[in-house]
């Protein structure tokens, strides 16, 4: 007997048929059925589960748990961006993603960025605008850490391109070379993601949101394998941009799912890589008062690291009434990861999610859900 068994010996174990026996005494008559949750048209939730309702118990999915803390910077004008992006570095921000709001040159990208270390911290860029070219920011950021002389090795971030969702005729050769030039110098730097947000329309269709995300990275590994890349290279240089809403434990499932079902593709290629999980909240989680969103913002991130995020972004509790983010609103969106990590502990957890019967249903009839849609997708060719 281990001494972790030894812990649990004065507690007598106690069968299904003993709890469900208790909880119809409890309900005092009415029907347990009616606690079900319908979740979606084929997954139904029972109230509780049991170490019965499990062949084995699961391994854990992942780790170490530990993630980036990301933080949004708006980028308009160069000099009140670059202040923000220290002010967020120096309040612990680990990855910050610069959402540029028009083109950049080198001389304004090195503005942008004057005062980062980039060799200590993550640096992501988001493209929003009409004839993004993310080639040419990747040029002007490898000329400048040439410039910095930074340890290339060293060096983390990610761009937001997806070709497949911003190009009629997605230029995957370019992105090949990207990804070419990432794997012999830049071995920690993901120039291309998933997008997964026009996928997410609440927790009722989770399962339909799994099903397109897993097709589209799966198509990714088609196109590229063409290439001449692997698979573990296409999988070690691509991120999954997820959106999270409001429904706790469907959230941390779904990235939980999204875990399993990536290793079923990636087992297809004879690769055993896990993906990195890039997360924000969805914006119609948010509400009109701040108040709420500083209070919700809790239960979303701490939903989005026990599912297993690997880099989360926290919305500024105003974002919903379209104002600036501010000194205070991206501080305390900074914060709530803070107090997950520094106080709750929670990225020394391996898979804090693991052993929870109620989670781990969840996770399996999401995955297996999700794994049939899926199927027919690719019978489909929804993506080709």
């Amino acid at each position: 007997m281990t001494e972790q068994d030894h812990l649990f010996s004065e507690f007598p174990s106690t069968t299904k048929a003993e709890w469900l026996a208790k909880v119809e005494k409890d309900l005092k008559g009415k029907p347990l059925q009616e606690l079900r949750w319908q979740l979606e048209e084929n997954i139904t939730l029972d109230p509780f589960y049991h170490p019965e309702d499990m062949e084995s118990a699961p391994a854990p999915l992942q780790a170490p748990n530990d993630w980036e803390i990301g933080e949004y910077i708006e980028v308009e004008d160069i000099k009140t961006a670059n202040a923000a992006l220290l002010e967020g570095l120096q309040g612990g921000a680990e990855a910050p993603l610069l959402r540029l709001n028009h083109p950049l040159s080198a001389v304004r990208l090195e503005e942008l960025l004057a005062g980062a270390e980039l060799s200590f911290i993550s640096t992501n860029f988001g493209e929003y605008y009409t004839d993004k070219e993310p080639w040419a920011l990747f040029r002007h950021f490898t000329t400048l850490l040439e410039k910095q002389g930074a340890d290339k090795k060293a060096v983390r971030g990610s761009i937001d391109f997806d070709p497949l969702l911003d190009w009629a005729h997605p230029p995957v050769d370019k992105l090949a070379e990207l990804i070419r030039y990432c794997r012999d110098n830049l071995p920690h730097f993901r120039p291309f993601q998933v997008n997964a947000h026009r996928f997410h329309s609440g927790p009722d269709d989770s399962s339909l949101e799994l099903a397109y995300t897993i097709a589209k990275g799966s198509e990714y590994l088609a196109r590229l394998t063409q290439q001449g890349l692997s698979a573990e290279t296409i999988n070690a240089h691509m991120q999954f941009s997820i959106a999270i809403s409001k429904s706790y434990f469907v959230e941390i499932a779904k990235l939980r799912a999204l875990r399993i079902l990536w290793a079923n593709v990636m087992k297809a290629y004879g690769a055993a890589q896990p993906p990195f999980l890039a997360v924000h909240f969805a914006k119609e989680s948010q509400d009109d008062e701040p108040n709420t969103n500083m209070v919700r913002a809790s239960t979303q991130a701490m939903a989005a690291v026990i599912g297993g995020a690997d880099k989360l972004y926290v919305l500024p509790a105003n974002h919903a009434r379209q104002e600036p983010s501010t000194s205070f609103s991206r501080r305390i969106a900074r914060n709530v990861q803070h107090l997950l990590k520094m106080e709750s502990h929670l990225h020394r957890v391996m898979d804090p999610g693991a052993g929870s019967y109620y989670i781990e249903k969840l996770t399996e009839k999401l995955s297996e859900q999700a794994w049939e849609q899926f199927r027919e997708m690719e019978k489909r060719g929804e993506f080709k």
